[in-house]
């Protein structure tokens, strides 16, 4: 180990930190790459405003990513054998902590707007919006003075220190206040139909693997920063939020292709196998004639619905994003309407069997 002046003591914790942080960021650079490329081979028929977000997005991931670059090249490479040149921070650095907060405000707003159509109150995503602008106000901040500092042992004094800190927190809590309100709204939506259940659980289990990696890897960057300030370790961390959060929405938006598929092989599969699984016996062996007269059975009617609705909730997603998250509200709505007419036709049909009055056409 090699001590300098000041506060940033060992080469491990500095070099190594921003080397491993470059690595493992370019790497998920890689991933999001090849996740642009999927949607936009997945879904051409989507809006224009999607479209121009994953650009957007793609583009500053991939600035973020030559700007760590040259963070690494300018402190490994440029710096290698000058030990007093260890608390100097590239301009660079100061950058990518700017590209990383505007990355984050833009997909902090896309799911602050699905939860508006969501749960149709503009109450709950207006403060999500509101604290991601101002995480991405103090990100600013902390870029000015990070470029004009220069140095680490100076960023790192009381001021400009708390700003960092309030930046990183925010991201944080903005992500945990999203990934909270889905899943508990998503819950909270589920009906009678196991099919049903299970497109909105799989929504679930995507909010949490999507909501859950962003926010452990923010919180564990905020926690270096607090506790371990005189090192770079928090850095490598942060070089990694960026990526983890343009992952978080294109893994968010090319899932709905994956969804589909499961949803059509379950509802076919129920179709074909549905009288192999075992119906209710009737009791009664009725011809095509009095079946033709009497119209389907309540189990039977219920069972043709609930695929029905099933493949109308699948082919939907293809349509956007935006759509299939109000569709989930339709057909919640319109499987709660015919639960009530099944259960009406059901009475009418058992009292006519009591009735001898009652004659069939």
């Amino acid at each position: 180990m090699v001590s300098v002046p000041g506060d940033v003591t060992t080469v491990a914790t500095t070099y190594g930190s921003i080397l491993l942080g470059t690595c493992f960021g370019c790497a998920l650079t890689g991933v999001v790459f090849v996740q642009c490329v999927l949607y936009y081979k997945l879904y051409p028929g989507d809006y224009v405003w999607t479209k121009f977000l994953v650009f957007v997005v793609w583009s500053l991931d991939l600035m973020h990513t030559i700007l760590i670059v040259v963070t690494a090249w300018q402190s490994v490479i440029t710096g290698f054998n000058k030990p007093e040149d260890m608390d100097i921070i590239p301009p660079a650095l100061g950058l990518s902590v700017a590209t990383t907060a505007a990355i984050t405000f833009l997909v902090h707003c896309f799911f602050a707007n699905r939860i508006r159509k969501l749960m149709k109150r503009w109450y709950i995503a207006v403060p999500v919006v509101i604290l991601a602008f101002c995480r991405l106000l103090a990100a600013c901040c902390s870029t000015s003075e990070i470029i004009h500092l220069k140095h680490y042992s100076l960023f790192i004094r009381p001021y400009p220190a708390w700003i960092f800190t309030v930046g990183v927190t925010l991201s944080a809590s903005v992500e945990i206040i999203i990934t909270t309100t889905m899943i508990i709204f998503l819950g909270s939506r589920k009906t009678g139909f196991a099919n049903m259940n299970h497109i909105i659980n799989s929504l679930i289990l995507y909010t949490l693997e999507t909501g859950s990696v962003t926010s452990l890897v923010t919180v564990a960057s905020l926690i270096c920063w607090l506790i371990m300030r005189h090192n770079l370790i928090f850095l490598g961390m942060h070089f990694a939020i960026a990526k983890l959060y343009a992952n978080s929405l294109l893994a968010t938006l090319n899932t709905r292709k994956r969804l589909r598929i499961d949803r059509m092989y379950s509802s076919e599969r129920e179709q074909t196998g549905g009288h192999a699984a075992g119906l209710p016996y009737s009791g009664v062996n009725k011809s095509q004639l009095s079946q033709r007269i009497l119209g389907p059975t309540a189990t039977q009617k219920s069972m043709q619905l609930n695929v029905n609705v099933e493949t109308t909730v699948v082919s939907k997603i293809d349509e956007g994003f935006d759509d299939f998250d109000h569709d989930i509200e339709e057909q919640r709505d319109s499987l709660t309407e015919f639960e009530k007419d099944d259960h009406n036709s059901v009475g009418l049909r058992g009292s006519s069997e009591k009735d001898p009055n009652v004659q069939f056409p």
